[in-house]
């Protein structure tokens, strides 16, 4: 007697709840090859490398600033000897801004002057720019613009035909010193634009001294740090978005 056919069941197919059977689909394998996504993550990562090198980059030379430059607690230039036949040298306008930012970037200003015969003086002094070139205003007198080496380097020269007032008596300083030897100036940064002066403080011609400046930053190191670590951060976001199109257009799952 011929065994029926089980209810539900076909000869040829297998049941709903079977998991063989020939009318199965195959389950879709991992598809290689380039698609737009994975071309726009690969150089979206390319990008991002590029600003993880430039990052590390700029903080290691903040890094290398505070450590190579900072000297007595100031990030510091190197000493120049500069001079003019007239009657004061001047530094170039400096504009500083950003408020508490700037505390933490700049915070105090040094600038150190010595003239070349320890028994002579030197006034050295900073004050808002427009006045200080009111103050020198048809006077003969240079701007320090650059730090190069040697006497009379780094300057451009100024004629006029006036003498400029007594230094102490201008009433446009925030900030000044005077004295035979190393005379030191310091002052706590504040927003504006700004100017330093060097001078003999009986305002004859012919100025020469040997000079640097300093800045105290004292966030510096914490700006380093910061700028470093977003660069590493970047750069292995950038590392697993070159890695992932890559291994998918390889056809690795």
């Amino acid at each position: 007697m011929a065994t029926g056919i089980p209810h539900g069941t076909t000869a040829d197919s297998g049941g709903p709840g079977e998991t063989g059977g020939a009318g199965r689909l195959p389950r879709p394998g991992p598809a290689g090859g380039w698609t737009v996504g994975r071309v726009v993550t690969l150089v979206a990562g390319s990008v991002l490398a590029l600003v993880s090198l430039g990052l590390l980059g700029g903080g290691g030379t903040l890094l290398w600033a505070d450590l190579a430059l900072r000297h007595d607690g100031y990030v510091t230039t190197g000493t120049t000897t500069y001079s003019t036949t007239g009657y004061a040298l001047a530094s170039e306008r400096v504009s500083l801004g950003w408020g508490l930012l700037l505390t933490g970037l700049v915070g105090d200003v040094r600038i150190r002057v010595t003239a070349p015969s320890p028994d002579r003086p030197v006034f050295v002094a900073i004050g808002p720019a427009d006045r200080v070139a009111a103050y020198l205003s048809g006077t003969a007198y240079a701007t320090v613009t650059g730090t190069g080496s040697g006497s009379g380097s780094g300057v451009t020269v100024h004629d006029g035909t006036g003498r400029p007032a007594p230094p102490w008596t201008a009433g446009i300083w925030v900030a000044q010193a005077a004295g035979t030897g190393t005379q030191v100036m310091r002052w706590t940064a504040q927003d504006g634009d700004w100017t330093a002066v060097a001078m003999n403080p009986d305002r004859s011609a012919g100025v020469t001294v040997r000079a640097d400046a300093g800045v105290s930053a004292p966030g510096l190191a914490r700006l380093a740090a910061e700028v470093i670590a977003g660069g590493i951060i970047l750069g292995a976001l950038s590392a697993a978005l070159t890695w992932i199109p890559v291994r998918l257009a390889a056809g690795a799952g």
